[in-house]
């Protein structure tokens, strides 16, 4: 960075520090939205590993399912097996075989005693469908003759049976299971022709035992991960049909981290879903599952935002003080140098003694005051401005005849007045005292006569009036200069506040006559205020307590 540019900011440090806690906003910003997306994304990826708990649980129970079904659907195939006769010797038994092979079987499924209806199809030149049990009715058997010619249930192999899902066509209700056998026969030279299916309908509590026995035996999770947990308050297990309700269920609750899977072709589709609690995650999970921060991150950066908003409103505060600051010591380095320069000046042609006339030499003695009081008046508001920060004890109250102060304060201001051609009108009544201090009265009349001969025109007539209201004594300065616009009358008694037509201009001041005002009326227990004055100007106004007179009047 070029020279000239750092010369540049170091000039405005304001601006500097603006930037840089802008910066630490926005960073702070970004950390936070990177906190919130890593908090995010570490909440996600733990319930990513729960729910991969959830898949190997619920295939775990899906395979030992398969088991528990498969050893009934198993061992009443082969019985049944055993009871049909040679296909050479006799012809095929009834449904009744189902009653009689299963009649004394009470294994946790396949229990003919529970069957509500047992069928036996064939498949010949004309299908049949014989029932024992509860009938069905024609469009259901005529359904489940469709269904049973059109089914695939394997016809070679180990397994020759087939669970169908609650739902199906020829259920005497819809959460029925209806259990199939095979039996093949071969007629003429067709291999494929599958004779006779039978077949039981029971209820879904026979496929319910068997899959609670499945859920003893399951090991859903390792016991080393689950620590001695029991296994019901750590998963959470559902089988349902396609599209039915569950036929089982563990226990109630609604889905949290959840895997599936099923059970298959041969056991009626039935899906499986195994669900984690979240109570659970604290065991599989180090750590467990992260709360949510978004609130917390969220107040924090709200937080962060004020502070930083405030400090931006205190620094631009600061900037603008510094810059009131500048102006003060610009005005007063104004006000200090001309009065300084015409007393340096007139005093060494006095002592040189470049006056020849006694009235040229008079007129210079006369500046050299005027000028004199002037620098007097502005080191004493400073001094007092000084006095009035450290927030000094009220001054002592005592009676103050306004009439007699004004007098003296105008007789002293005569020769600046004259120097500007200023006339001055005194509405003084008699007698009229308030409630004060005679030195803070007479420096209040000060600035406001020092502020209307400087911003009042050439020649104008400056009115002082003392007069009493009530209980109070107000004292008022009005001139003829340009006024005071409304928006301004309330910043006017602020420390170093000038307008900004007289800050470009040619007037200099201090900006603290005015504040010093409304600092010791205050002080005194009474206001000041500004209004416009008739034709033209403005009139500055204090209001002090009045004091009250033997007769219990005002004086």
């Amino acid at each position: 960075m070029p020279v000239s540019d750092l010369a540049r900011l170091s000039q405005r440090p304001g601006v500097v520090g603006a930037g840089l806690l802008v910066a630490t906003l926005v960073l702070a910003g970004a950390l936070g939205l990177e906190a919130t997306r890593s908090a995010a994304s570490h909440r996600a990826a733990v319930e990513r590993t729960l729910q991969d708990y959830a898949a190997i649980a619920a295939w775990q129970f899906a395979r030992q399912g398969r088991i528990w079904l498969g050893f009934g659907m198993n061992q009443a195939g082969a019985q049944i097996d055993r009871e049909l006769p040679d296909p050479k010797r006799g012809s095929l038994p009834g449904p009744e075989l189902l009653r009689r092979v299963l009649a004394e079987k009470e294994c946790d499924c396949m229990s003919a005693g529970f069957a509500r209806t047992a069928f036996r199809a064939t498949f010949g030149p004309e299908p049949r469908l014989l029932e024992d049990g509860e009938p069905f009715t024609p469009a259901a058997r005529a359904s489940l003759l469709a269904l049973l010619a059109a089914d695939s249930v394997p016809r070679e192999g180990p397994r020759r049976w087939r669970i169908l899902p609650p739902g199906e066509p020829g259920l005497h209700r819809p959460d029925d299971v209806i259990l199939l056998w095979k039996v093949v026969r071969r007629v003429g030279q067709d291999p494929e022709l599958l004779e006779a299916v039978y077949g039981m309908v029971v209820e879904v509590a026979q496929i319910r035992r068997p899959l609670l026995g499945a859920v003893g035996d399951t090991e859903f999770l390792p016991p080393s991960l689950i620590r001695g947990a029991r296994t019901d308050s750590v998963v959470r297990l559902a089988v349902a049909g396609p599209g039915r309700p569950p036929l089982l269920e563990t226990a109630p609750g609604a889905p949290a981290y959840a895997g599936a899977d099923t059970l298959g072709w041969l056991y009626g589709n039935l899906n499986v879903t195994a669900e984690i609690r979240p109570a659970a995650a604290a065991l599989l999970v180090a750590g467990g599952l992260p709360t949510p921060r978004g609130r917390q991150l969220a107040a924090l950066l709200v937080v962060t935002l004020a502070v930083g908003g405030a400090a931006l409103l205190l620094l631009r505060r600061e900037q603008q003080v510094a810059r009131l600051r500048d102006d003060f010591v610009s005005g007063v380095s104004h006000e200090l140098r001309t009065p300084l320069t015409q007393i340096r000046i007139l005093s060494e042609l006095l002592q040189g003694e470049g006056f020849r006339a006694d009235e040229e030499r008079a007129r210079a003695v006369s500046i050299i005051h005027r000028e004199a009081l002037r620098l007097t008046n502005l080191v004493d508001n400073v001094l007092q401005f000084a006095r009035l920060r450290r927030r000094p004890a009220p001054p002592a109250a005592a009676p103050v005849v306004l009439a007699d102060v004004v007098a003296e304060v105008v007789e002293a201001f005569h020769p600046m007045l004259d120097a500007s051609g200023n006339q001055v009108i005194l509405e003084l009544p008699d007698g009229l005292e308030a409630i004060g201090d005679r030195d803070a009265v007479a420096r209040i009349l000060r600035n406001l006569l020092e502020n209307a001969v400087k911003y009042g025109p050439q020649g104008q007539t400056v009115r002082v009036a003392v007069a009493r209201t009530g209980g109070v004594a107000r004292l008022s300065v009005e001139d003829q200069g340009p006024g005071i616009p409304a928006a301004d009358r309330s910043r006017i008694w602020r420390p170093y506040q000038r307008l900004e037509r007289d800050r470009n201009a040619s007037v200099g001041g201090s900006g603290l006559g005015l504040s010093v005002v409304a600092e010791l009326t205050a002080l005194l227990g009474g206001r000041a205020w500004v209004e416009d004055a008739a034709p033209g100007g403005a009139r500055f106004v204090v209001e002090l307590p009045a004091a009250v007179g033997r007769d219990g009047g005002a004086a």
